[in-house]
C-alpha cells in the first residue's frame, strides 16, 4: 500500500494523485494500528477507559491504538517520567496529519488538481510523522530494556543467594556464588498484562570439595570456575520495575568435558 501511494504521487499528470496519495496512507495507517493494536489485548490495559461514539456505542480509539502500539500495558506515568517518551505528542501529531489526510480525501476546488509544492509538502510531512510513529514503538521498547536491566541484575543475584542451584550442587560438596552477570538482555514480550525478558549470562562461582575442616587441614580443595547461565524474567506490566526470575538454569556441561 505504501508503494501504490507512492506511485500515486509519482503520476504528476493526475489531477488526483494527491488525493489517491491521501486515501491510501490513511487506510495505511488504519491497518497498521489494528494490527499493532488488538481490541482485546487494549481493554486488558491498566490505563484502558471505555470510550463511546456519538451514539452511544462503544469504540477504540485510534489514541488508544497509538498508545498500545507504543507502550502496550505500561502505565503512562512510568512511559511519561521513567522512560521519558511523550506519547501523548505522538497521538496529537498522529491525529493531526490523519485529519489533513481526510481532506484531500473529499474533492473539491481546494482539493483537486494540487500543484507540486504543496504535494511535495503534505507527503513529506505525512511520512516523517508516520516514521516518527513507527521509530516511537522501537524508542519505547529500548528504553523499558534500559530502564530495567538493573531490576534484572538484582532479581538475578537475589536469587542465585536464596536458592540452591542444583547444576552446581551436584558439582562439588558445597559451592558459593560469587557473582552473576547478565551479558545479553532483550525485552521478548510486552503485552497487556506482562512484560517478558530473555537474558544470557555467566556465573563466577567457588566449588568446594571436601568439608570446612578437610579445608583448613589442607585435604580439601577449592576452585573458582564460571558457567553459562540462561535466564528468563518476567514481571505483572502495571508494575515493570518488579521482575522476577521466571526460569533460570545454569549449563553445567562443561565441567564434564
Amino acid at each position: 500500500m505504501l508503494a501504490a501511494a507512492l506511485k500515486s504521487l509519482e503520476q504528476k499528470d493526475n489531477p488526483l494523485r494527491v488525493n489517491n496519495f491521501a486515501m491510501n496512507l490513511r487506510e495505511l495507517s488504519r491497518l497498521i494500528l489494528k494490527e499493532l493494536s488488538p481490541d482485546d489485548g487494549i481493554k486488558q490495559c491498566c490505563w484502558f477507559t471505555q470510550e463511546f461514539n456519538d451514539r452511544g456505542v462503544p469504540v477504540m480509539t485510534r489514541a488508544q491504538r497509538i498508545r498500545y502500539a507504543v507502550q502496550a500495558g505500561l502505565p503512562v506515568k512510568f512511559v511519561e517520567n521513567t522512560l521519558g517518551i511523550d506519547v501523548s505528542r505522538v497521538i496529537k501529531e498522529h491525529g493531526r496529519i490523519l485529519e489533513e489526510l481526510n481532506g484531500f480525501t473529499h474533492l473539491g476546488r481546494k482539493t483537486f488538481g494540487i500543484d507540486e509544492a504543496q504535494a511535495d509538502g503534505l507527503a513529506n510531512e505525512t511520512l516523517d510523522i508516520f516514521t516518527e510513529l513507527l521509530q516511537t514503538v522501537d524508542k519505547c521498547r529500548e528504553e523499558v530494556r534500559r530502564a530495567l536491566e538493573g531490576a534484572a541484575r538484582d532479581a538475578l543475584n537475589e536469587e542465585m543467594i536464596s536458592r540452591t542451584i542444583d547444576e552446581l550442587d551436584e558439582l562439588a560438596t558445597h559451592y558459593t556464588v560469587d557473582d552473576a552477570h547478565i551479558e545479553n538482555f532483550e525485552l521478548t514480550h510486552m503485552g497487556p498484562s506482562r512484560i517478558v525478558f530473555g537474558a544470557s549470562g555467566s556465573v563466577d562461582c567457588e566449588l568446594q570439595y571436601g568439608s570446612d575442616g578437610d579445608y583448613a587441614r589442607g585435604d580439601g580443595l577449592r576452585v573458582d570456575d564460571n558457567y553459562p547461565l540462561p535466564c528468563e524474567f518476567e514481571a505483572d506490566i502495571a508494575t515493570p520495575l518488579d521482575l522476577k526470575v521466571k526460569r533460570l538454569q545454569v549449563d553445567n556441561s562443561s565441567f564434564y568435558e
